[in-house]
């Protein structure tokens, strides 16, 4: 009969508490999320991207919808430095339609709205940290 013994309880229940206290993250995934605005009004349809500088594990993205994005902590970023992107086309993107029948189809591609200061040529860094929290507002003129 194989019973717990009194000399292996410790040890189970120190692997209990890892499993439930989120050991099972070893980059420390946080949640970011914040507002983009061009020109004092939300940002319709956008792309924001956050590109490691610090040389963590991450790097991820989120589409900008009615000028709120939102990274979840399951995709989220690990502490450190990040370069941000952010991009707005004139909301003529198609909507996902790539149908030769699609409205848009034959149209000029959008132009970007957002200046070159933040997307291309971006020096725009955010920390993402541990005690957060990691929300960070964009105000582009």
């Amino acid at each position: 009969m194989n019973r717990l013994t009194p000399s292996r309880a410790p040890l189970f229940g120190v692997i209990a508490l890892a499993a439930l206290g989120g050991c099972n993250d070893p980059l420390a995934r946080q949640e970011v999320s914040g507002e983009v605005t061009l020109k004092g009004q939300p940002v319709e349809d956008g792309v924001i991207q956050f590109a490691p500088l610090d040389g963590q594990g991450t790097g991820d993205g989120a589409q900008i919808v009615q000028g709120k994005y939102r990274i979840p902590k399951a995709k989220g970023l690990a502490p450190g430095k990040y370069r941000v992107a952010i991009y707005a086309g004139n909301g003529t993107s198609g909507e996902g339609n790539a149908s030769p029948d699609s409205p848009n189809a034959g149209r000029p591609v959008p132009k970007e709205r957002v200046p070159p200061a933040f997307n291309e040529k971006s020096d725009l860094v955010r920390e993402v940290t541990k005690v957060g929290p990691n929300k960070f507002d964009f105000a582009i003129p």
